[in-house]
């Protein structure tokens, strides 16, 4: 890291050099502009034309090291959670079956086209914006598990088992917002590497955290509706779970307005309440009196909002203090 020493001219401003290598790479010449960035204690410097095309960030990847749809759709994904916004895979033996392969596998995910593809070469091009809204998305994923928990209910209410299988799909949705919501945080983290935003990295890696347990609960739901679509007793059993499943719903969509409102004291009592059905539910399976298949997703429910109660009470505090 270079230092320069500030200096007094006129009397009551100060100026600073900047290093000659800096201003020959980006091409700058006597009379250009410079943007100060200020934050707090932290000046951030940069030339006027510089534009959104330069801070588009690009990969390139030589040759893939395997074909298959399995490892394709790891790769793919890897690197679109990584917030590139242009991906350029090279690799001479590049079929129309392996276009089809990776065509699939971006539109399983938000944002992502191919703009190109030829005998060697296919490009990847981000259309979401970098601004996108990472608690927007956390929304909209609250929103969907709260829907799916409704349809559960629903498919019990009016004995529509076969409804219970209409719950893949919107599994499906969560897991294309969380690699969204993923994607957009290793963005911002990477604007973010000074010592007067770690506040707000904490704040950004908390939501990384609510992504993944948002993610998982939709499984644990998931898992839930097919183990009872597939229980021998499901007529006498199903109706015996809306209860509990409203009682989820309620408990799941109070622990995401204390996160999202930061509010310390009703964080805590959803906790409590989470606490408390965990222990009803364990206690069932002691006893015997319930098929653990279906009690152990309602379990691990209860201890991922209590892990989103947590982040939202720490998240509380963090802003009693900064504030």
């Amino acid at each position: 890291m270079e230092s320069r020493k500030l200096q007094l001219i006129g009397g009551s401003s100060f100026m600073v050099s900047l290093p000659k290598s800096w201003i020959k790479k980006n091409n700058l010449d006597q009379g250009d502009e410079i943007l100060l960035d200020i934050d707090d204690d932290v000046i951030k410097l940069m030339p006027k034309k510089y534009t959104e095309e330069h801070r588009v960030v690009k990969a390139v990847v030589g040759k893939l090291p395997k074909y298959d749809e399995s490892f394709l759709r790891r790769f793919i994904i890897a690197l679109y959670i990584q917030g590139l916004d242009e991906i350029v895979i090279q690799d001479k033996v590049i079929s129309p079956k392996v276009v089809g392969r990776i065509s699939r596998i971006v539109h399983d995910v938000i944002g992502m086209e191919i703009i190109d593809a030829g005998e060697d070469r296919i490009v990847l091009r981000s259309l979401t914006t970098t601004e996108f809204d990472i608690e927007g998305v956390l929304k909209r994923m609250s929103q969907i598990i709260s829907g799916i928990i409704e349809s559960i209910v629903d498919s019990i209410r009016i004995d529509d088992r076969e409804g219970l299988k209409e719950i893949a799909k919107l599994e499906e949705d969560t897991d294309r917002l969380y690699m969204l919501a993923v994607r957009l945080e290793n963005r911002i983290i990477r604007d973010m590497m000074s010592p007067s935003k770690w506040s707000e990295m904490r704040n950004i890696l908390g939501m990384r955290i609510v992504a993944k347990t948002l993610e998982e609960i939709a499984d644990s739901l998931f898992d839930f509706s097919e183990n009872l679509y597939s229980a021998e007793n499901y007529d006498e059993i199903a109706k015996e779970y809306v209860e509990v499943l409203l009682n989820v719903e309620d408990m799941f969509s109070k622990v995401m307005l204390a996160y999202m409102d930061s509010e310390i004291e009703k964080a805590n009592d959803v906790m409590e309440m989470s606490h408390e059905l965990e222990e009803e539910l364990l206690a069932k399976i002691r006893e015997g009196a319930e098929d653990p298949l279906l009690i152990y997703p309602l379990i691990d429910i209860c201890r991922k909002i209590k892990s989103i109660g947590e982040i939202a009470i720490n998240r509380g505090v963090r802003e009693l203090i900064n504030g």
